[in-house]
């Protein structure tokens, strides 16, 4: 059977956030590693390209656009519990998420009980295995690819669960978790802003460098998904940004303590580094770390994506120069809407 999609409009919901003085924007002044090839000055088309894509994310959300028609008879899910199980709710933004999905769900009456998946295998299995056992009404996963606890995603599967995945892409053909499109009533994605936040980072970094920039890119091994959003913004400055010196350092979530020696030992490999790009805010702070045990504290731009607080704080403090931000109190409530169509639908069959 199939169903209406949530597709949540680019422009409202991802926004550019940087310190402002006055009209003009200002910039505070894993495992391998490598650099790309480059020329030596910026295109002018790519730097205008990027340009246009910082002023329309730049500008304040005017509109909404509903993700479909209005949800009906929501009181035949009363009583029912929805499962949040994001990769680690120490992260802020998944924290906020899960306010927002809780307040949201509570509206129709729905429980909603959130369970940390803590960045590994074992504790995300556990979560959807007690998920599976308590039986939950949903389950919604956020950022934690079907591959980390395939048996786990199974198990719910066969207990007929709807599983909702959000802030993942959907894997190719023959992997665990592979859907024709977007899914259906039983196991979906809701495709949000991720890869929309990181290639914002590289498009700002292009437009404030004027095309000529040395670049430490950042991207999460804890997922296909953490890795193709980088791959994106590679693609961006390979395209727009000729005279950019991309060096790539590989960081995880899982081994978070590794991430002030791999930052430190990347600004010092690549010298004359300008700009480092940890995909998401989660990992401001050891990327800081590593920032402050090298000379390039005072010459370094830090961009990265998510807009929880902390990063706001260091955005005014002259430590972070951007913040691609996402709604996440949106995402709490775009999910809600997605797991209860999910949740009716499986009643109908």
């Amino acid at each position: 059977m199939s169903r209406k999609r949530i597709k949540p409009s680019l422009a409202p919901f991802l926004t550019i956030v940087a310190a402002l003085v006055g009209a003009a924007l200002l910039a505070a002044c894993g495992s391998s590693s490598k650099t790309t090839t480059s020329t030596s000055s910026g295109s002018s088309a790519g730097v205008s390209r990027a340009n246009a894509v910082v002023a329309s994310l730049s500008r304040p959300a005017t509109s909404f656009q509903p993700p479909g028609p209005a949800l009906k008879d929501v009181k035949k899910l009363r009583g029912k519990t929805v499962w949040y199980i994001p990769i680690s709710l120490s992260v802020p933004v998944f924290a906020i998420g899960n306010s927002a999905l809780h307040t949201a769900l509570g509206k129709a009456g729905v429980g909603e009980h959130a369970c940390s998946g803590e960045a590994n295998p074992s504790a995300t299995a556990a979560c959807i295995n007690q998920a599976v056992a308590s039986g939950a009404g949903a389950i919604i996963t956020d950022a934690v690819p079907v591959a980390l606890a395939a048996n786990a995603f199974s198990n719910a599967e066969r207990h007929h669960i709807p599983v909702l995945i959000v802030n993942q892409l959907p894997p190719p053909h023959g992997v665990p978790g592979a859907v024709q499109g977007a899914g259906n009533d039983r196991l979906a994605y809701a495709l949000l802003q991720d890869s929309a936040l990181v290639g914002a980072e590289a498009d700002w970094v292009i437009a404030h460098s004027h095309g000529n920039a040395s670049v430490l890119l950042m991207p999460f091994t804890d997922s296909p998904s953490t890795l193709a959003y980088a791959a994106k913004a590679q693609a961006i400055f390979h395209r727009d940004c000729p005279g950019c010196k991309v060096a790539v350092q590989k960081v995880g979530l899982a081994n978070a303590t590794l991430i002030p020696s791999q930052t430190s030992a990347a600004l010092l490999k690549h010298q004359g580094i300008q700009y480092v790009l940890p995909e998401f805010d989660a990992v401001l702070q050891p990327v800081g770390q590593g920032i402050q045990q090298t000379s390039s504290s005072q010459h370094v731009n830090v961009v990265t994506a998510g807009g929880d607080l902390p990063a706001l704080q260091e955005i005014k403090a002259g430590r972070v120069a951007l913040d691609a931000g996402d709604d996440f109190p949106y995402e709490g409530w775009a999910e809600a809407d997605e797991v209860m169509r999910m949740m009716q639908i499986g009643r109908a069959h």
